[in-house]
């Protein structure tokens, strides 16, 4: 069984925001408050379970790649992968993730990736 991470990241190539926004309510079951929203960054606010979980969207975190930040992973999802999973079952866009939990300390070159396209898991060296 995998540990629960405590916040979640996945990188999604050229999503589009309401979409996104749109498979998180309907996946956590909750409607998206927009507490920041400027161009290439959005900052959502979900509850589930009475609690808040603040995610934000950043458009140009990588080329051709935005970051989807969980802060609090109160999310149905155990890890990145999971997440990473639902995402692209959804969204039917290429994503990447970490394959693992990261730490403070490790070299992040050094951290195997995986990316799911068209339906598929592959390592990646990124």
């Amino acid at each position: 069984m995998t540990d629960r991470f405590p916040d979640l990241e996945i990188y999604l190539m050229k999503p589009a925001p309401d979409a996104v926004r749109d498979w998180l309510a309907g996946a956590l079951g909750s409607t998206a408050t927009d507490i920041s929203l400027s161009p290439g960054h959005s900052h959502w606010r979900f509850t589930v379970q009475g609690e808040a979980m603040d995610v934000f969207l950043n458009e140009n975190a990588e080329k051709n790649f935005a970051s989807l930040w969980f802060k609090q992973n109160l999310s149905p999802w155990n890890s990145d992968l999971d997440c990473a999973r639902a995402a692209h079952a959804a969204l039917a866009i290429e994503i990447r993730c970490s394959d693992s939990s990261w730490q403070e300390d490790e070299d992040e070159a050094e951290q195997p990736w995986i990316k799911l396209i068209r339906g598929e898991e592959k390592p990646l060296k990124w």
